[in-house]
């Protein structure tokens, strides 16, 4: 017997739960064939592709969604988080501003639209809605550890020191610079584009690439800490301290030549 619209967008959320997201975004889509005007099944569908990090693709969904109900805070708000996510970020702060002002206990909305403002450097309002976030839901949204530049600094050379000893070689040939936030043209050099929200990054040629034979000099080989980021992933100095280390043992080993799946096997993902 066939399924109803109902029956099918029950059946996705239930495969979301379980975070079978492919089943799920099937189960949405086939509810879409029978009720094409769904903002549910779009919903579901969209978040499904979401959570594959599939963001480009859960835009159009989320568009659709929000022009059949535009009143809805909840496509907007992950709307403007495939927006984000997707390095649109003029975008995504006009979805986020009407995702908050629709739904203003949205802590999702709060948050992701504090994520976007960031990225224009006004950081006065970015924490205010980090607080705002936090105010509503404290346990899923931590309040951003903030340190000076100095500060940072000094804990990059803290972490820095509980590398092997059999790095310091490599970083004699590293340099390590400590930015606010990643640059757009980092993120955007790649398809799909670079997290946002990435801790650190190497840019230079690994190892494994350098011609033995010498040619032209090439741009000295460097790795990022992008401080903001950081200091929203960490709940104290300690564990700052501990995401740098992690976050320079990964990049050291893309230096290295390693790829992430050789990364995540040595435990350095």
């Amino acid at each position: 017997m066939s399924m109803t619209s109902e029956e099918l967008i029950d059946r996705a959320w239930t495969a979301f739960e379980d975070e079978n997201y492919d089943e799920a975004e099937a189960c949405a889509r086939r509810a879409l064939l029978i009720e094409p005007d769904s903002v549910e099944a779009r919903l579901a569908a969209a978040r499904s592709l979401i959570n594959k990090e599939e963001y480009e693709a859960a835009i159009p969904l989320l568009r659709e969604a929000a022009a059949l109900e535009p009143d809805d805070s909840e496509a907007r708000t992950f709307l403007g988080i495939s927006l984000f996510e997707s390095c649109r970020f003029r975008e995504a702060i006009a979805q986020l501003r009407l995702a908050v002002d629709l739904g203003e206990d949205s802590p999702d909305a709060s948050y992701w639209l504090g994520l976007a403002v960031e990225r224009t450097g006004d950081y006065e309002e970015a924490d205010q809605r980090f607080r705002t976030a936090h105010e509503i839901d404290p346990e899923h949204f931590p309040l951003p550890v903030r340190i000076s530049r100095e500060e940072c600094q000094k804990a990059v050379e803290e972490a820095r020191g509980r590398l092997p000893r059999d790095y310091d070689p490599v970083l004699e040939n590293v340099a390590i610079r400590i930015e606010p936030l990643p640059d757009e043209s980092i993120l955007t050099d790649t398809r799909p584009p670079l997290d946002p929200c990435l801790l650190g990054l190497f840019v230079g040629v690994p190892i494994t690439e350098k011609s033995a034979t010498g040619g032209p000099p090439s741009l000295p080989d460097q790795i990022f800490i992008f401080q903001r980021n950081l200091e929203r992933s960490c709940t104290g100095r300690a564990s700052l301290v501990d995401e740098l280390y992690k976050t320079l043992y990964h990049e050291i080993g893309h230096y290295l030549g390693r790829d992430e799946d050789e990364l995540a096997e040595l435990g350095m993902a």
